[in-house]
Parts: C-alpha cells; structure tokens; sequence
C-alpha cells in the first residue's frame, strides 16, 4: 500500500523543473507501515534524533483526541519529513517531523483495517540530504516543536544535549554550531550548558514551567545547582531582572548572584559537617545567639580567668564544666563558650567589675557590645569580600578572552597604569603573584613563572589587536593583588601603627571595581558600600580642602586690608630719624648663657632616651577619626 518511489518519479511531470534536494521526494505513507516501537520489520520509525523521541517513562508525543479526530476525518493535511537510516536500520526510514501526525494516522488507520474500512494514507517528504546529517536533522526537528506546548522542557534540553554532544564529537565549526543555536533560538553558551538541564528532574522544570518562570537554558542549569538554597529562585529572578534592566549581556547581578549563593550552599554544607564533627567528639552544643549579652553563656573570646588570664578551647575544656560549642551561621566557623560564665567565677575581658564577677556597668557592656559588634562585622564583610572575588576573577577572564579590539577606556586604564608605575605596581611586578595572576586571567599555567620561552610564544600567537587585552591580563593582576586584598573594604592601614588603624579606602580599590561595573560585572553588596563610603571620603576630604583655600583666602585677605591701613612712610623722612638707635645685632658674638633653673649634671643619654619615649608616646597616640580594630583577619 506504501507508494514507492519509482511510482512517484512516474507521477512527475516531465517539464517541470527540478527543486532543490533540500526539497526531499514527496511520498505517500501507509500509517500500518509505521511501528511506533522502533522496530526493525516496518518501513518508517521514529528517526533517533527525533526532538520527541520516546521516552522510558512514557511517550511524550501522545497525540491528542482532537487530532486523531481530524485526522480520522480528512487525513493527515500536513506533509511529514522522514530521512533513510543507516547501519543496521538501514533501507527505514526515520520520522523527523510529523510524530504525533504519524501516531494519530497510525491508530485510525489500524482501527479501519480492523473493522474493515478505508484508510488515508500520510503524505511525506523524504529527505536524501539529511542521510547521515544527525546534528542538522535535530536541528530540524526541533525549529518544528520549538512554539508547541506537547513538547515538553524534558524534551528540549535532551534533544539540546543530544545537539551539543555531537557538535562537540564532531568538532563542528564555531560558525555553523552558532547556526545551528540560532535555529532553534537559542545561544551556544546554552547549548553548552544544555547537560547540565537534561539531569534536572521533571518535577523542578514543571514547577518552574507552572509559575511561568521563563529561564534559559544557562539559567536553569545554574538553578539546578543552588535550587536548595533558601529563597535561591528569588534571588536569580531579581538578578535576570536587574540584568535586563540595565542592558547587561554578560550576565553580571546574575553571575554575582550565583557566586553568593554558592557561597551559602558551601556554608550550609560546612555547618553539617561541623555539627557531626562536635557530635562525634560528643562536644555539648548550644544555639548561636546574635546578642550574648541576653544570655548566660559567653564565647571564650570575651572572658578571662579569676586572675585575668585569657581562656583557650583546650584550657577550658579540661577545667569547666561549663565547656561547650556553637557554630555562626554567617562564619560558619566553630565558636567555643562556657554556658554559664558567672557560675563557673570568669570574668568579662577588659571590663571594670565588682569583687563578686557581676556584670559590667553600662558604660562597659556598650563598649563590649560595640567590640563585638565590629569583631562581627570584619569577620562577615571579610568573607563576603573574598566570596566576591571568585566571581570577578571569572568576570576578568572572560573580559580577556575579547578577540575584538578593546574600547577606549580599557586602553587609556592600561596606558596610566603602565606610566605611572607608582610604588604598589612596583611591588607587584616583583612579586610571584605578578605570575599567578596572569596565568589565572590568560588560561595558561606556564606563565606562573613567566619563562621567556612562554612569553615569547604568547607575543608570537597573538594577534595585534588582541595585544591590549593581554596588557589588561597583566593590568588587571595588578590591581587585584595590590587594591583588593582581603580587607581593602575597610580602606588603608596605617603606615606605622599598622592594620587596626585605618585610614580611607585607596581610591584605586574604588576605582577599579567602577571599572569592572561598566563592562558588565556585577557588584556585590559590600563591593557597593566600599565604593560609596570611598565616595563619600572623597566628598568630605574635598569639603576640608575647599574650606582650608576658603580660610586661606580669608587670611590673605585680611593681612591684605591691614597692610592698606598702614600709612606710607614720608619720603622726606630719613632712615634713622626717628631718634632710635639703628645697628645690625650680631648674634655671632653672643656667648650663650645657661637658662635659669637648668640642670648642671643633666644626663644626655637620659634626655635622648626622655625624648624618644615621648617622641613614641605621640606616635602611639592613633589619629583623630582613625578606626581601631581588634581582629584582624
């Protein structure tokens, strides 16, 4: 009953002009040619890279009850595509387009013949060309089923899978993988992240599908990894949001967003594996609390002994009961403490108590309670600030990747740079980490230790105008190593009195995260706050400069108007007449005369000593406005 294609090519008409092969051969089908389990005895099969193959769990191209309806009425009204099979299914013929269709004449045609009626059989175009061509014959499965919604995510993302693996098998061409994206609308970053989705479960992709949660494929796989993490899925719909808001193609809040909550995944993760490490060693543990004040217990770190002395986990834990555990939640870092301090006779560290160990006064315990409070808040931004790095490390890589010619202000950052060459470049030149960061930001591990042969050949392999965005590599590991270290959010440490004392941000740390903001990169929370303060730093010190020209201008002014009001002398007037004596004092010829009330036998190596003691006393003496610190990270 299958029209085969001797019968067709009789059927054409001698004077009309061949179609392209793209076309195919145009065929009818028996439907009870078709075996919908892929057998190897029938004439046509669903081809294996059909977009909506079947699935173990179920075929998920059912046609519905309309469709077999209208196909029972006036047939199939819309050719399918089929191609020809190789290897052992070879001489059948794969369904790439038409499936359902396929399926629907199928049942009718197999309840006519049972009843003995007749059937319509499916029109079909063969296509010769995509014999062999799987990657383009998904392709063209899936630009078919891209806008219906029987096609479900499970199908896209495997079929995109299914694309992506070959592609890259084939190490097919960047162009044509970029066409065959773009024909079923999406990027080939997508396609690349499409692995990742194939392995999310059904169950999340239709919980998203329901709250009409529209993530690409990237998205979705980046979802999948942190879904567990408290309130992830409203975090990533602000950052798309903002992302599309502010025009940002490279995925900036979206990607910071992401490193955040990898970070509180890895957190949570660590608080696990603390809290069976204290269950194991059968340490007693406690609830954290924000306020310790409100509370018996105390951490170690606050306490001393009945003589003073400062209390370590070991120490304490061998000699009071009271010996016990919690982990900060924000840290996720174990924090050891004696439950009831007062019982156990310690005493609060650095406070004024009474003989009995009571609590300190008020003025003490707002002191204390504001120690603690900045211990807390250097130990949270420290670790959001290396948190953020990772993230915009990444960022500059990507950046350095760039085969285009870079813009204007990369060009003039790398040019002030390099000019300038203040002492931290210097530094950072002659430092191993000059090596670490171009190998991280380049992708070459070989220029870790800058061997000339490497370098030679990363000048020769370049091209010319890719050679700015090597220099921005080697710009970019210069203000990395030098401007954003660790604490660079709580601005410069003081020259001599060192770490816990601080002046202001450098402006370079401010500058340089602006920078990375314009191209893209998404800044965190304490990234914003450390380039506003250094903002508002730079407000108030212009404030002090415009005040100090306003006062100087004042000074001058006046000494000015007094100058005016002072006569001018008599012209007629002699030198010396005004009846004083004039001579010139020569103070060569003075002898010195010992002040009344010295020291005859004062010692000079004491007054040294008396000198430099007081000179240190000053130096000790933190500046006005500086802010002290008593951890240090």
């Amino acid at each position: 009953m299958t029209v085969t294609q001797t019968e067709q090519t009789e059927q054409t008409p001698e004077n009309e002009t061949a179609e392209p092969a793209v076309f195919g051969r145009l065929v009818a089908i028996d439907p009870l040619d078709f075996d919908p389990e892929g057998g190897t005895e029938k004439l046509v099969i669903v081809d294996p890279y059909n977009h909506r193959k079947k699935r173990e769990e179920g075929d998920t191209t059912e046609p519905d009850p309309a469709l077999i309806a209208s196909v029972e009425e006036v047939g199939v009204q819309q050719a399918i595509i089929l191609r020809p099979q190789e290897g052992e299914r070879d001489g059948q013929l794969g369904i790439v387009i038409g499936q359902r269709r396929t399926l629907a004449a199928y049942r009718v045609a197999k309840a006519a013949a049972e009843e003995g009626r007749e059937y319509r059989k499916i029109p079909a175009i063969i296509r010769d060309d995509l014999r062999g061509v799987d990657d383009e014959a998904l392709t063209v499965s899936m630009v078919e089923n891209l806008h219906r919604r029987q096609a479900s995510a499970q199908d896209d993302v495997d079929a995109a899978e299914q694309l992506a693996l070959m592609v890259k098998a084939k190490k097919v061409p960047k162009a044509r993988k970029r066409s065959l994206a773009a024909a079923i609308g999406r990027t080939e970053e997508e396609l690349d992240a499409a692995h990742k989705v194939a392995q999310m479960d059904a169950e999340t992709l239709e919980e998203l599908r329901d709250e009409e949660i529209e993530f690409d494929w990237v998205e979705l796989g980046d979802y999948d990894e942190v879904k567990d993490v408290p309130n992830a899925q409203v975090t990533l719909m602000r950052a798309k949001a903002k992302d599309e808001q502010e025009g940002n193609t490279k995925r900036g809040a979206w990607k910071t967003a992401m490193q955040e909550l990898r970070a509180k995944k890895a957190r949570t993760e660590r608080i696990e594996t603390l809290k069976a490490e204290l269950a194991e060693k059968k340490v007693p543990t406690v609830h954290w609390v924000w306020n310790w004040s409100y509370s018996t217990a105390r951490p170690l770190e606050e306490l001393v002994s009945k003589i003073g002395m400062p209390m370590s986990e070991q120490g304490h834990g061998e000699t009071c009961e009271g010996h016990a555990a919690t982990i900060d939640p924000d840290a996720a870092e174990v924090v050891w403490l004696c439950v009831d301090w007062k019982k156990h006779g310690h005493r609060i560290a650095g406070a004024a108590q009474d003989d009995d160990g009571g609590e300190p006064g008020e003025e003490e315990a707002a002191k204390i309670e504001a120690a603690r409070e900045e211990r807390r808040r250097v130990k949270v931004n420290n670790l959001a600030w290396r948190t953020a790095r990772a993230g915009r490390e990444a960022h500059i890589a990507d950046m350095c990747k760039d085969k285009g010619e870079a813009p204007a202000d990369v060009k003039e950052l790398i040019m002030r740079t390099l000019l300038v060459s203040d002492g931290h470049y210097v530094h950072y030149v002659g430092s191993q980490e000059h090596g670490a960061m171009l190998a991280k930001f380049l992708g070459d591990e070989r220029l870790t230790r800058q061997p000339k042969d490497v370098i030679a050949s990363l000048i020769k392999k370049t091209a010319n105008k890719r050679y700015w965005w090597v220099l921005f590599a080697h710009v970019a590991g210069y203000f990395e190593a030098e401007h954003m270290k660790d604490d660079a959010w709580r601005g410069e440490p003081h020259y001599h009195h060192g770490p816990s004392v601080r002046g202001r941000i450098r402006p370079a740390t401010a500058e340089w995260i602006t920078f990375l903001k314009r191209h893209g990169y998404g800044v965190t929370e304490v990234e914003a706050e450390t380039v506003a303060t250094a903002e508002q730093e730079a407000e108030a010190a212009a404030e002090r400069r415009a005040e100090q020209e306003r006062q100087r201008q004042e000074r001058e002014a006046a000494r000015a108007a007094q100058k005016a009001e002072i006569p001018a002398p008599d012209e007629d007037e002699e030198e010396g007449d005004d009846g004083e004596e004039n001579y010139q004092y020569d103070d060569a010829e003075e002898e010195y005369e010992e002040p009344a009330g010295a020291v005859e036998d004062a010692d000079p190596e004491n007054e040294t000593d008396a000198g430099a003691d007081e000179a240190e006393e000053h130096e000790d003496e933190p500046a006005e406005g500086d802010q002290e610190d008593d951890e240090q990270e």
